[in-house]
């Protein structure tokens, strides 16, 4: 499968800790506006984040977003 669990960091991630779980399973990420993200789990769940993309670890099926303020 090529699905990421989404995660929300405070600061500079930790390998064994990279942040608080957003959603599981997201095989989408989409664009809804400045900084205003869709993201869409492979069981159908959706959820919007405000925030940027810190970093992308696709080995570990890891997707960090940093959360802004609306």
């Amino acid at each position: 499968m090529c699905e990421a669990n989404v995660f929300i960091i405070q600061d500079e991630p930790d390998p064994e800790n990279p942040g608080e779980l957003f959603l599981e399973a997201v095989d989408q990420i989409i664009p809804e506006g400045e900084n205003l993200w869709r993201l869409t789990s492979i069981f159908g769940e959706q959820k919007t984040l405000v925030g940027r993309i810190h970093s992308m670890r696709l080995v570990d099926h890891q997707v960090l977003f940093q959360r802004l303020e609306p």
